[in-house]
This record gives structure tokens, C-alpha cells and sequence, in this order.
């Protein structure tokens, strides 16, 4: 995926990226394997970039595409890792 992710959106694709599915349990909260990761915004933004699909109402799993993610590791200033 092009554009960078914020860091609900990495928070829940770390977890969801290893086979983890999130669950929402009431209101918008979601949480993953009990901790409260993101919102169902946060959620919807991601179905919308291909990286989860919704499971029935209130759930989500990582597509093929969101399980290749990968975190971008920090540069610094001049472009160079960290």
C-alpha cells in the first residue's frame, strides 16, 4: 500500500496481519485478542484500502493483501534508515 498508515490503522494490521481477527463488540470500539485497538472508522478506512474485509456484522480478517503489509521503518532526515 502507498500511502502510510496511522497508528490505529498499524496498531490493528499488526495484529490482524498474523491471522488475528477483530471484533466489535458494541459502539464503534474494536479490539483484537481484548485490546482495544481501533475504531469501526478506522476499520472501514482500512476495508477501504483492501487490507481487511468485514466477517458477517462486526468483524474483520486481513485480506492477502493485508497480510503481506509491512511496517515501514523510520528514516531519518536524509532519507537513510534509522
Amino acid at each position: 500500500m502507498a500511502a502510510k498508515l496511522s497508528k490505529p490503522q498499524r496498531a490493528v494490521m499488526n495484529w490482524l496481519k498474523n491471522g488475528w481477527k477483530a471484533y466489535s463488540a458494541g459502539g464503534n470500539r474494536v479490539e483484537v485478542n481484548g485490546h482495544r485497538v481501533c475504531t469501526t472508522e478506522t476499520m472501514e478506512s482500512l476495508e477501504r484500502a483492501g487490507l481487511v474485509a468485514r466477517l458477517g456484522v462486526a468483524a474483520w480478517e486481513a485480506t492477502e493483501e493485508g497480510k503481506q503489509w509491512r511496517e515501514v521503518a523510520p528514516a531519518t532526515q536524509d532519507g537513510s534508515p534509522v
